[in-house]
Parts: C-alpha cells; structure tokens; sequence
C-alpha cells in the first residue's frame, strides 16, 4: 500500500517486470555516476598540470600562490590521490615532481630543490664533465647542512657536509628550461679530495685507481684557490699533488 498526495494506492505503481529493468539498470547508473566524478578529478589534474608545465616540481607553499583562492583542503587531498594514480611522485614531504617528467630530463635537476643549500659535486659531478669514468647511481652533493640522504622513486641523492667558507665554485646550468646548481669541474675535484682525505695519501697509484681522465685541462689555479678556502693542510697538500700528476704543465 503506497500514500500519495492524499491518496491511497494498493497497487504498485510500477510493474514487477518495470522494477526488475530498474535494478537490472541500477549499477550501470552508479558506475556511470563514478566515471563522472574520476574524470572531473583527472581534469582538475589536467589544470593542476597546465598551471605548473614551466614548473615540473613544486612545493605546496608554491601551489597555494599557484592556485590562489583554489587552494583547499580538497587540493590536499587530490594530491594524496594524484600520487595513487601515479600522475604526482613525493620526492620529500611537501615537495612533488609530475611523473611525465621522470625520463625527461637529469635526475641532477632536482637535487637543488630536494635539499638546500647545495649543489651537485663529488662523484656525480665528475661524472657529469667526464673526469671519471664509472657510472654513479647516487646523486651526489655537497650542502652547508648536515650529511643527509634521500631515498626516493626518482632515484637516491645523497649530500655531504661542507664548511660554509667552502660553498661556492658552482653554476647553474639549464636543461628543457629547469635550472640546477653543479660544481665547476675544479671544485669537484676540490670538494672529493676534501671529504675523502682521511682516506687519501696523495700518492699516484692511489689516485690512479679513481681513474681520474688524464686529458682534462684542469685549470690549477682554480684548483689551489678553492682548496685554499677549506683552510686544510691536507686538502691543500692532496691538491697539490693532484695538479701535479693530472694538469698538463
């Protein structure tokens, strides 16, 4: 019995026949219902993307003056989903890079931006300009904060402490629009020798085993005078004796 505008019906209104296309039907709607909603987030990801396409990694104090007065806790939330998805990876907390750009470009690129201040030197570095040869997995970096390492889907990046008199001999470089900080070929040399010296001796056979490239045209002032700024006998002493096998006189 069904009550209706002041009436009362024994029947049903709909056939049993009628009842059972509905419910036949019903998922179909639902399913419908939520293909809708997904698509409205991946468009709001779409916008997120064309906001940030000269700025493939981003901090969400970056976002919140990206996106103004769209910024809300929902934003929050898509970001968690977005990362799910696979359309977003973490690299730490609060900082994310758009996966489209994974194969994109260096890895070196992000290195500045996960951990500041620093820039890319040591092993990495030397790599980079060809003064060694072996292949190097980890980003290496050296930073006037504390040695710190990061394990993140992009890759590991590890950074090593320098005094602050030390930081410098770098630039920056540009690859597809995205800048990052690298060591001067010289300073990474200067800045390996000098977290390395405990373990060195400054005698050729123990450098040849780094094998450092013989043809590099290493400028030796360059390297005395950041040596010079570590205020380090033994680094100094190391720099002398690496002038002295591998720059050409």
């Amino acid at each position: 019995m069904l009550f209706f505008c002041g009436k009362i019906y024994k029947k049903p209104l709909f056939k049993p026949k009628n009842i059972q296309v509905i419910d036949k039907f019903a998922p179909m709607i639902y399913n419908s219902f939520i293909d809708i909603i997904l698509l409205i987030k991946e468009m709001n990801f779409f916008e997120l993307k064309e906001k940030t396409k000269e700025l493939p990694y981003f901090e969400t104090k970056e976002l919140r003056l990206i996106l103004g007065e769209n910024f809300s806790a929902t934003t929050l939330v898509n970001l968690k989903n977005w990362m799910k998805k696979g359309h977003l990876i973490m690299l730490r907390r609060g900082l994310y890079v758009l996966s489209d750009w994974k194969n994109k470009v260096d890895v070196m690129v992000f290195a500045a931006k996960l951990y500041q201040p620093s820039y890319v030197s040591l092993e990495m570095a030397l790599n980079f300009y060809g003064i060694i040869p072996e292949a190097v997995f980890t980003v290496t970096s050296v930073s006037t904060r504390k040695t710190k390492e990061f394990r993140t889907p992009l890759g590991n990046f590890s950074y090593q402490k320098i005094k602050a008199e030390a930081f410098g001999g770098f630039e920056t470089k540009i690859q597809d629009g995205i800048s990052f900080n690298v060591a001067l070929p010289e300073k990474a040399v200067v800045d390996f020798l000098y977290l390395n010296r405990g373990a060195l001796n400054g005698e050729r056979e123990q450098f040849a085993g780094y094998r450092f490239n013989e043809d590099f045209k290493f400028d030796s002032k360059k390297l005395l005078d950041f040596a010079k700024d570590f205020q380090h006998k033994k680094v100094l002493f190391l720099t002398q004796n690496f002038i002295k096998y591998y720059v050409t006189q």
